[in-house]
């Protein structure tokens, strides 16, 4: 696809590069990117955001690295969402051991995990069964000052539930409680304790 012809600015191929991603035709948004670039309309953090999203959706995260490359060359500093973003395309992709490498490589970057990229890399944990780890991740978390949210939450409950660990799961949902989540927070957590409690 072609805008050439078409005075376009930043926010159109911004805005068209996430429609054809979201319409799983990440290769025509690849296009239109690199004619945004070649036509002078700068991307801008929010443009690498939905390309690099939109690929990750889509399976590709190689496409999406060489992205984040991109923007290395352009001198142009990733935020925290960009890495959030490949984290979490890489535990998608079952790379989990790439996404743990650059988390802990985020500090040394000057950048700052928030509560998403906690949860993300704890999500990651948990598929490959590594729930000792994301609960230390857990703690850490809270050393380091995140407080933790309704997903965050979610993401520690059900994994405990999975390995049947119901006594800490009712620990983890007093503690959510208390840190003031509502009553519908805990609704679908206690059907799936009763679900495990009966098997």
């Amino acid at each position: 696809m072609s805008l050439r012809g078409v005075v376009a600015n930043t926010v159109t191929y911004s805005t068209l590069i996430q429609g054809f991603c979201q319409s799983g035709k990440p290769n025509v948004a690849k296009e239109l990117f690199q004619e945004m670039v070649s036509e002078g309309v700068h991307p801008n953090i929010v443009t690498y955001k939905i390309l690099m999203d939109g690929l990750c959706d889509n399976g590709e995260l190689e496409e999406a690295l060489g992205i984040l490359d991109k923007m290395h060359k352009c001198e142009m500093d990733p935020d925290i969402g960009i890495y959030n973003i490949i984290i979490h395309g890489m535990c998608n992709a079952d790379k989990v051991d790439d996404a743990w490498d650059l988390f802990c490589s985020l500090p040394l970057k000057g950048v700052k995990p928030d509560v998403k990229t906690y949860t993300i890399m704890m999500g990651g944990l948990c598929r490959k069964s590594s729930l000792s780890e994301a609960n230390m991740l857990f703690k850490k978390m809270g050393e380091d000052g995140i407080a933790p949210d309704d997903c965050t939450y979610n993401t520690l409950v059900r994994a405990r539930l999975r390995g049947s660990d119901i006594s800490n799961s009712v620990e983890l949902i007093e503690e959510m409680k208390s840190n003031g989540f509502s009553a519908d927070a805990f609704s679908s957590f206690s059907r799936d304790i009763i679900i495990v409690g009966l098997k």
